[in-house]
């Protein structure tokens, strides 16, 4: 099922982890009109990415939607947006994580990003606003938690 233009339910519910250990992870239908919202937000980051670098910019290595036996088995917690279907991890092609949150800074309004995280080596992005402001733009890599868009180095 297409969610929008360039994203499909499948890719957004897909997780090796639940293939590999035989765990449901289908939405309800709650979680369905979340994972619409968030598939629309990436839609908008792809064509805005595509638009600034004059080309295609597909975002790859999706991981939405996460059920909580899924989002326990892989170590997340019980509160992560992934739950809520309000929440994707991705990678864009030929860009660096970095690159892309540079390039998403002066849309987070505009596009309804309420977080966005410079993480190892992926973007997450929510459609949820964060309940403190301190935690609305981060970094996570091997040094921790840090507030802003850093550039992450190994």
């Amino acid at each position: 099922m297409n969610l929008t233009k360039n994203f499909t339910l499948q890719e957004l519910t897909a997780s090796d982890w639940a293939a590999r250990h035989g765990v449901e992870n289908t939405p309800t239908p709650a979680v369905l009109a979340e994972l619409r919202r968030t598939a629309e937000l990436l839609q908008r980051i792809r064509n805005y990415l595509t638009a600034s670098t004059g080309i295609d910019t597909p975002l790859t290595n999706i991981s939405g939607y996460r059920s909580i036996p899924v989002n326990r088995g892989i170590g997340s917690s019980d509160g992560s947006d992934h739950v809520r279907g309000c929440a994707a991890d991705f990678k864009a092609l030929r860009m660096t994580p970095y690159q892309v949150c540079q390039a998403l800074l002066p849309k987070l309004d505009e596009f309804g990003i309420g977080q966005i995280i410079n993480e190892l080596t992926w973007v997450h992005v929510s459609t949820k606003m964060v309940a403190k402001p301190i935690n609305r733009i981060i970094t996570i890599d091997r040094h921790g938690t840090r507030a802003g868009i850093l550039q992450v180095r190994p």
